[in-house]
């Protein structure tokens, strides 16, 4: 005759075990889901911001970052710009800066890059700062302006290029002299301008983390 004990250990030994499938099958399911699955967003809005400015590496070699800070040509409610000189010994108008700003709904955005672009290229001037050729390309955009008024410094041509454009939530603004054969050409302005394109896409939403699995 089978004892009590052994009919115990029997069942509770039957019970661990479909416990253990059972976790086994959503572990699977967890890890089928892909890297983003059981992810949340832990990143703070200024790293984000950070992450969608231009850095040295966007522009030609020698280029140096003067400041840094909070800009005063955008309003939202986070907000971050980055400025750099040209190489040492050039001009010091010889610039390009960045300024980026993050808003809590995208209608408030929306409303940002209207007043943006009617600043960095007024309507009645609008003639006065055509859209190159050069500098159309496939951006990820939701809406974007781009001019580029030419003139003479120091007896030297020089286009000066604004830049408005808005990725969701986000809204940024890029100014910057451009030559015809030293410290910035329309080139390289355009890699500079493809570069912060890529980087406005992957800051959309925030960084996260996998929600921590607990100990076995």
């Amino acid at each position: 005759m089978m004892s009590r004990t052994w009919n115990y250990r029997w069942h509770r030994g039957l019970s661990l075990a479909g416990l253990l499938v059972v976790l086994q099958t959503v572990m699977a399911c967890m890890a089928s889901q892909g890297p983003l699955a059981g992810t949340i967003p832990t990143e703070t809005p200024i790293n984000r911001l950070e992450r969608g400015l231009m850095d040295a590496t966007d522009l030609p070699f020698g280029w140096r970052r003067e400041s840094t800070g909070v800009p005063r040509d955008l309003r939202g409610e986070v907000a971050r710009y980055r400025d750099y000189r040209g190489p040492t010994g050039s001009p010091i108008f010889v610039r390009a800066g960045q300024s980026l700003v993050l808003n809590p709904m995208t209608k408030d955005s929306e409303t940002a890059y209207e007043e943006a672009a009617a600043t960095m290229i007024p309507a009645g001037y609008a003639d006065k700062w055509p859209w190159p050729p050069e500098l159309d390309f496939a951006t990820h955009a939701d809406q974007i302006i781009i001019g580029c008024n030419p003139g003479v410094l120091n007896d030297i041509p020089v286009r000066t290029c604004r830049v408005t454009a808005r990725y969701g939530d986000l809204v940024t603004t890029i100014r910057a002299q451009v030559f015809e054969d030293r410290w910035l050409t329309m080139a390289q302005f355009r890699h500079l301008l493809e570069r912060v394109d890529a980087k406005m896409e992957a800051i959309r939403e925030p960084q996260g983390e996998a929600t921590p699995t607990p100990a076995p």
